[in-house]
């Protein structure tokens, strides 16, 4: 069983780092929620580990922090959030994640090309393939992304019968709901469906499973304590990219440090394209913003790194600016 309230991508080196170290030293369970995109059987954007090598990190990060718990989780496991549409894809997905002792699978299978009868089957077809390969997996389910969209009541009917379907060959430990968050370019954007949560918490603890919100960055202290007692745990990610980004380019500019081949290779990516909201691609400060944690492990993104550790150990204090976001999550529950 997860008892942990808090999920976080591990987005860099440095955040997983922040991750184990506050855990250790605070006496908490947290989750490590990785994507697909992030890391996988044949590699991921975070350093290009494949998943061996992000496990084998991991066990350097337990032993380094002998009080952690960390538990480590696959994030939205299901065709489609790494390019890749085939069942094929998610079937080595999960296999390799159980071969590397991960603690829950997310399968999620939103993205899936065809009937929703379909994709229930399919579901089920993977979570048994889970269950077979390690019958202690803990399991998340919920194949809607969250889109910020305010659910009406009408909704628990879905939400019960999907309940039953996966209760009837599964225990799930979460359950993803549309709390009404949406992450959009560096703010929270959504808003938070109180009287819709509050009915779906009672469903789902009927049914001995608990309620995870995804897209949960930037809230404020206020609104997280607004969540407590309804949400049981929820994840944040693009938030720390941010953060550890935004803190290297102040770095640079208070050093006098010349970052234009790291902004220009960011900028070119495109890949702050889906974040953006009201602002467009002349704001390119915003954009390098949201989408350098794409390319921390790029040469030009080292060359950056190399020079501010002559002025300061710019890894230790990413890692404490990151420490300070968990902490505003975990001291608020």
């Amino acid at each position: 069983m997860i008892n942990s309230k808090l999920g976080i991508g591990p987005m860099s080196s440095e955040v997983i780092e922040a991750v184990y170290r506050y855990s250790h030293f605070f006496r908490k369970e947290l989750m490590l929620i990785v994507s697909k995109n992030q890391v996988d059987y044949s590699g991921g954007y975070v350093n290009n580990w494949n998943t061996e090598q992000y496990t084998s990190f991991l066990e350097e990060m337990r032993n380094k922090y002998s009080n952690s718990n960390v538990k480590s989780c696959r994030d939205h496991c299901g065709p489609g959030f790494s390019g890749n549409m085939s069942m094929e894809d998610t079937y080595k997905t999960i296999e390799t994640d159980i071969e590397n002792r991960f603690d829950l699978i997310h399968i999620d299978l939103c993205h899936y090309q065809g009937t929703n009868k379909e994709r229930l089957y399919e579901s089920k077809k993977a979570i048994e393939h889970c269950l077979n390969l390690n019958n202690e997996i803990a399991l998340e389910i919920g194949t809607d992304e969250n889109v910020g969209s305010m659910y009406s009541i009408n909704s628990l009917e879905e939400i019960q019968q999907e309940i039953d379907f996966f209760k009837s060959f599964s225990n799930p430990d979460f359950y993803v709901v549309q709390t009404g968050s949406l992450v959009m370019e560096i703010n929270q954007m959504g808003s938070f469906n109180k009287s819709f949560l509050i009915e779906s918490n009672k469903l789902i603890h009927e049914n001995d499973i608990k309620i995870k919100e995804h897209n949960a960055d930037y809230l404020s202290k206020s609104q997280i304590q607004e969540r407590n007692g309804i949400v049981d745990a929820m994840n944040i990610a693009p938030q720390l990219g941010v953060v550890q980004t935004s803190y290297i380019l102040n770095k640079c500019l208070i050093y006098g440090i010349n970052f234009d081949d790291y902004a220009n290779l960011v900028y070119k990516s495109k890949k702050w394209e889906k974040w953006m909201h009201k602002n467009n691609a002349q704001n390119k400060y915003l954009c390098i913003q949201i989408a350098g944690h794409y390319h921390f492990s790029s040469d030009e993104y080292k060359i950056i790194i190399n020079q501010l550790n002559n002025h300061e150990d710019i890894n230790e204090n990413i890692i404490e600016t990151l420490t300070n976001v968990i902490d505003h999550y975990e001291s608020c529950n």
